[in-house]
């Protein structure tokens, strides 16, 4: 049976040292609670035995007996090209926000700048960036039941990017991709090769990055006014 459609609700959850945005119909704070108690205890458990899972920079392969999450952030971060860790925090917002869209057409699940987004519209969704004209880039982001993922970062200080979005089929997907970028974009002419990366990475849909004056797009991202 399906939830009533109730007026969408924003919570925060605190999980260990990271908060959870939450937007959803209902009070399901602790059912959002369980969830991410949930992943962050399978992780954990797996990493004890794996400590590779928590400290490669590079891909790596899991056993068997990894849980289904941990093996397909691993599987995300080696499309990617980096480490599982860098896909963690779009793990956990994909893992809460799969749980609660079973039972919900709508929901928003934010962890730093990775984003869970299963919505019946589209979505825009606001970049802020930190480029010296202060302009904000805002991406569209299409409808999907079983949800989209989307990594943000604005930059600052020695970021490589003044701003950045990638948009995936998952969240932990988004975020592994987003670091290959912060990787290449140091590199000379790294602009023209993060976009090219990213347009080869499969399951990643498009990307906005920003550097002072220039916007690069990749893929099919839509860029709303």
């Amino acid at each position: 049976m399906r939830l009533l459609r109730r007026r969408p609700r924003t919570f925060d959850i605190q999980v260990q040292d990271m908060v959870l945005h939450v937007t959803a119909a209902g009070d399901l704070g602790e059912e959002t609670r369980a969830a991410a108690l949930s992943f962050w205890e399978q992780l954990h458990a797996y990493a004890l035995r794996d400590p590779a899972v928590r400290t490669s920079k590079r891909p790596v392969e899991v056993g068997a007996d990894a849980p289904e999450i941990v093996r397909e952030m691993a599987a995300a971060a080696a499309r990617a090209g980096v480490g599982p860790m860098y896909s963690f925090r779009g793990a956990l917002a994909d893992h809460v926000g799969r749980f609660l869209a079973r039972e919900l057409d709508e929901v928003t699940v934010g962890c730093g700048g990775d984003f869970f987004i299963a919505a019946r519209k589209r979505q825009k969704l606001t970049i802020r960036t930190e480029s010296a004209e202060g302009r904000h880039v805002a991406i569209v982001v299409p409808p999907e039941r079983g949800g989209l993922g989307v990594s943000t970062a604005a930059g600052g200080g020695a970021a490589p990017a003044d701003g950045l979005a990638v948009l995936a089929d998952s969240s932990m997907l988004a975020a592994a991709a987003a670091a290959g970028v912060r990787a290449i974009l140091p590199k000379e002419d790294g602009l023209r090769l993060a976009l090219a990366y990213l347009r080869r990475v499969p399951g990643v849909r498009g990307g906005v990055v920003v550097r002072g004056d220039r916007i690069g797009l990749a893929g099919g991202v839509e860029v709303a006014a």
